[in-house]
């Protein structure tokens, strides 16, 4: 292990995200937040930056001192496990020192969460603030969080690695196990600006539709816009999206968000030949299959509503939501499930009252994700089509043992070797899911469901659970503790919450590199 090349790239990843600070404190100096409330981000923000600039200065001076090139995949393992305990533990330093979140555990679950682009959060839960209580500032550090964890670290690497005389390749591909020859470089480079590219178009026009369509302020529409194609959730709401009440605002969100469930660099071919072949993303067997997925699941679920039709209190706007009508049925589909299935996390109702047919959608939702390529979490279609074709060609081979059944997605074979990965690797979700739930159980004060779920969205980066209700016209969650999109894990143990935020990470980082972490081989010269 080349713990000296480590040091160094964790400084300058170090660096980056303690001068990403330097934007929400001088929003808070400009909007002179320093005695404006009880909380201080102004020192909370000026401490974690110090913090960072010393632990980057230490990690240079420690890699300098160790001066050796060899940069292996043991060595990128480490860098990308490291990278994301640095970031979370930085990013939680501005709300527990700004006195906003005053529980360790706490500010650590917000920040990871952010970071992985979760979107679940304490706040409004527990003895923590609600969400419109604090500060502007610390709001926009959190969608700034979810706004670099969904593409920004990645971006960051690419940018990092060439400067110091290393690919980006080891970050980004399984099968390479040594230094990548320096013409491939300027490939990185050509991918980190693609990304940065649509990301940021993405972005800014989110921006100024939301403005368009009449989201309250500027602040808003910015942050929401970064939650929003980071496919992460966080809002400046206590009630998430439900609070404006906006057909208009949930459409442009729903359509942001199945963008930021695409493959980027497809949406780069797109935008790039100015939409001159919009046929040509069909043609991707991935991408067709996601959005016949997404059409599917919202016709089924406005039609589980549309039967279910019950009236239920609007707990948000006041008034009632009236499942009799097929437009309102639609409407509460259509944005949920893009949500849940994307992982973004967003709510515009409380569907723990939905019936139960409904709530399994969501879980199927929450299990499979959005593209490959994407800022989303899940599984992703891509490997549940490779399974779902494994399973029918299994099938095909017990009534015609000597057939030859290749599985095909498109128009290519996928090898032997990527079938046996995707199937290890979902073993190894369910068995994270599975380890979660019976942990969180030793919590009496939760019910199974909420159990269940509440590890399902950690493995898979979705944000909110679902808790039982007693009844949808009376929804008091049986166990006390409301872990879906009306509540918050705030009332969590903290013990509960470290346990989570390690399950955030295993799921954004798919498992494989955080295991590697806990093997003695990594770490070996």
């Amino acid at each position: 292990m080349n713990l000296g090349q480590v040091a160094r790239l964790l400084a300058g990843f170090t660096l980056f995200f303690s001068l990403a600070q330097l934007i929400p404190l001088a929003f808070a100096l400009y909007a002179e937040e320093r005695g404006a409330t009880a909380f201080d981000p102004v020192n909370g923000f000026t401490a974690s930056f110090a913090i960072g600039l010393a632990m980057s200065l230490l990690l240079w001076m420690a890699g300098r001192a160790r001066r050796n090139d060899d940069f292996f995949r043991r060595e990128s393992l480490a860098v990308v496990g490291l990278a994301w305990v640095v970031a979370g533990s930085l990013g939680a330093l501005p709300f527990e020192w700004s006195g906003a979140i005053t529980n360790t555990a706490d500010a650590l679950f917000e920040s990871i969460s952010g970071l992985t682009t979760t979107g679940a959060s304490i706040l409004g839960s527990g003895d923590n603030p609600k969400v419109e209580d604090l500060p502007q500032s610390l709001l926009l550090w959190r969608s700034l969080l979810q706004w670099i964890g969904g593409v920004g670290v990645i971006f960051v690497f690419l940018v990092l690695l060439p400067t110091m005389g290393v690919t980006g390749k080891n970050l980004l591909s399984s099968e390479q196990v040594g230094v990548a020859a320096g013409d491939l470089r300027p490939r990185m480079r050509d991918l980190a600006r693609m990304l940065l590219k649509v990301y940021l178009f993405l972005t800014i026009a989110e921006v100024l539709l939301l403005r368009l369509a009449g989201m309250e302020s500027w602040f808003d529409a910015i942050c929401h816009s970064f939650t929003t194609i980071s496919t992460a959730g966080f809002s400046t709401k206590n009630s998430s999206i439900a609070a404006f009440d906006s057909l208009g605002i949930e459409l442009i969100i729903i359509v942001f968000m199945f963008l930021g469930g695409c493959n980027f660099a497809l949406l780069f071919t797109v935008i790039s030949n100015r939409f001159r072949a919009p046929n040509m993303p069909v043609r991707v067997a991935e991408l067709r299959t996601y959005i016949y997925l997404v059409l599917g699941l919202i016709v089924a679920m406005t039609l589980i509503l549309r039967l279910w039709g019950f009236q239920l209190p609007d707990d948000v706007q006041g008034g009632v939501r009236d499942y009799g009508s097929i437009w309102q049925c639609l409407r509460d589909a259509s944005f949920n499930v893009m949500s849940i299935l994307t992982s973004t996390g967003y709510s515009s109702a409380n569907y723990e009252t939905w019936p139960k047919a409904a709530l399994i959608l969501l879980v199927f939702c929450m299990f499979v994700g959005a593209c490959s390529g994407s800022t989303a979490g899940g599984m992703k279609v891509l490997r549940l089509m490779v399974s779902v074709k494994l399973v029918t060609n299994m099938l095909r081979l017990f009534v015609r043992p000597k057939s030859v059944q290749r599985v095909k997605v498109g128009q290519n074979v996928v090898a032997e070797a990527a079938i046996t990965s995707i199937a290890a690797l979902i073993l190894m979700w369910f068995i994270g899911v599975a380890i979660g739930t019976m942990a969180l159980a030793l919590d009496e004060r939760l019910d199974i469901l909420s159990c269940f779920t509440a590890s399902v969205s950690m493995m898979m980066c979705t944000g909110p659970a679902i808790t039982e209700v007693t009844s949808a016209l009376a929804p008091n969650n049986l166990g006390g503790i409301d872990l879906g999109p009306a509540g918050g894990y705030g009332d969590l143990y903290g013990w509960s919450k470290v346990l989570m935020s390690f399950q955030m990470i295993l799921g954004r980082l798919e498992l494989l590199v955080p295991a590697a972490m806990f093997l003695p081989a990594l770490w070996k010269r």
